[in-house]
């Protein structure tokens, strides 16, 4: 029971480690769908590159910061 119990763990820590790197990401991501007229920059040709690298950069901060703290 308790090895059962230590893998169930184990699985839900991971899991809410996928939420926690894809939450913030699909925020951003949704926020700025809604209305693509109205975001600062939309007229800009380089507006969504800039953007997928804005998130590009928080997945990497959150993992860096995630190994720092050895979640990973």
């Amino acid at each position: 029971m308790s090895l059962q119990s230590e893998a169930l763990n184990q699985r839900l820590y991971f899991l809410s480690l996928i939420t926690t790197i894809f939450l913030p990401l699909g925020f951003m991501t949704g926020l700025l769908g809604v209305n693509l007229g109205g975001i600062p920059g939309a007229q800009y040709h380089w507006a969504f590159f800039i953007f997928c690298g804005l998130l590009f950069g928080v997945l990497i901060l959150q993992l860096v910061l995630f190994y720092r703290k050895k979640w990973i």
